[in-house]
């Protein structure tokens, strides 16, 4: 079973693919890992959101629009749940790979509290700072950078994450995955 999880920042894909993979017995990748850990390793600098954004289309335009799916089904090629894909691609490879997506939305004043509570680099900026962030995400002309919006149109589920957590597992629950 291929799952992937997509929608904008801080709408709970890691809590979602946290909970499906431990109803399913299946691997948790987040993408954003794939990428942070990389810049480490690779010393490119701080890990906030612009950053991260800007070393994932790099990694896209040098490696293949659809790397961090390549990358996570590399040692999971079969029971997998990979959270926080954005291009176009990543979705286009996993669905040709039997794979399904969900995506998972919530109201933008949610999402940035939900932010500020997770405290990863980055998330520790204004409301109008983290809408013009999320502005740069959401919509891209080149297939390599971020298209929150697209991929989300391409998901086989239309999640709402609008409630509490466990509104959100009933949600979750109901899907024919």
């Amino acid at each position: 079973m291929k799952i992937a999880f997509v929608g904008p920042a801080a709408v709970g894909k890691d809590v979602a693919s946290d909970y499906i993979a431990k109803k399913f017995n299946l691997a948790h990748i987040p993408t954003g890992d794939i990428v942070r850990e990389y810049m480490t390793k690779n010393n490119l600098g701080e890990l906030d959101r612009a950053n991260v954004r800007i070393i994932a289309k790099k990694m896209r335009d040098e490696q293949g629009g659809d790397i961090f799916v390549r990358i996570a089904l590399k040692d999971n090629p079969d029971d997998v749940v990979l959270s926080g894909l954005r291009a176009v691609d990543e979705i286009y490879t996993l669905k040709k790979l039997g794979g399904k997506v969900i995506a998972l939305d919530a109201p933008t004043e949610k999402r940035f509290e939900w932010a500020k509570i997770r405290g990863r680099i980055g998330d520790h900026i204004s409301f109008e700072e983290f809408k013009a962030i999320e502005k740069k995400e959401y919509e891209n002309k080149d297939k390599n950078g971020q298209n929150v919006a697209r991929v989300m149109a391409l998901a086989d589920f239309q999640v709402m994450n609008d409630s509490d957590l466990e509104s959100l597992f009933k949600k979750l629950d109901t899907l024919n995955l």
